[in-house]
């Protein structure tokens, strides 16, 4: 096991680093609705990738987490590859938290730009949330891109450019904001949705078939249901430990540790 070492960040490898040329980067991160994180999971299953790197930060929140079969570990992000032979090879970004300082924010999203811009990579897709306070019956997917040219690319895949996305915080937004400074380009698919459902099962849907679309892949929808109640039983846990901690340091006179694990975006 190959681990690459940093003061607070670390890549740890299952094994060598692959090769790769000029994969498209998905990113599905926890968020409003956990509507990235679901999403990728769900391509990540059905699409069996490989899982071939395991991030962990001393920024990420500082407990283990124990999981149904009594197994703990670590919160971490993990890299997953699906190689193809006649279209481009896709990496996946998927993970259990998001730094809970600034600062971390930008040491993790710039180690994973550093490993993608090995890989040669100029296309990122980021999955994430917009909250509206209200209910839905057919949400959108708004588009937020790197350069406004790339809306014509993006015109006949479904996705509104018609919003009022003032900011996106957390990696769904800074990927893209600081990959332009590697030479990179993409765009945030943002699904439409109230901003007080742990899950959103529609708003996910909506953005799978457009990633469906734009990655030239074929899914089926059946068990979506069943994934969108893996990923909200996992971040269910996630946010319980994040209250305990913030309730234990305010009993004990300090300050909190930030904010909940729910990020725009």
């Amino acid at each position: 096991m190959e681990v690459e070492h940093h003061e607070e960040t670390q890549i740890i490898w299952d094994d060598e680093k692959p090769e790769l040329d000029s994969p498209v980067f998905v990113e599905g991160l926890t968020g409003i609705g956990h509507i990235g994180r679901t999403a990728v999971h769900y391509l990540i299953d059905h699409l069996e990738t490989e899982k071939v790197a395991d991030i962990i930060s001393h920024h990420f929140p500082h407990w283990a987490i124990v999981n149904e079969d009594k197994e703990l570990d670590i919160l971490k992000n993990e890299l997953h590859v699906y190689e193809r032979d006649d279209e481009p090879d896709l990496v996946f970004l998927i993970g259990d938290a998001q730094s809970i300082d600034p600062m971390g924010h930008y040491e993790i999203i710039h180690e994973i730009l550093d490993i993608l811009n090995d890989w040669d990579t100029e296309d990122l897709i980021t999955i994430g949330g917009y909250g509206t306070g209200e209910m839905v019956e057919e949400p959108d997917v708004f588009g937020v891109v790197t350069d406004k040219e790339l809306k014509e690319e993006y015109d006949d895949y479904g996705i509104s450019f018609d919003h009022s996305v003032g900011q996106i915080v957390g990696g769904t937004g800074l990927l893209l904001g600081i990959g332009k400074r590697y030479g990179m380009e993409g765009i945030a698919l943002l699904g439409e949705t109230p901003g007080f459902l742990l899950s959103d099962p529609k708003a996910t849907e909506e953005v799978l078939k457009i990633l469906e679309e734009m990655l030239d892949i074929e899914l089926d929808y059946e068990n979506l249901e069943e994934k969108v109640e893996e990923v909200e039983e996992v971040m269910k846990r996630v946010q319980e430990l994040q209250k305990q901690a913030q309730q234990q340091q305010q009993q004990s006179g300090g300050e909190g540790e930030g904010d909940e694990l729910g990020y725009i975006g």
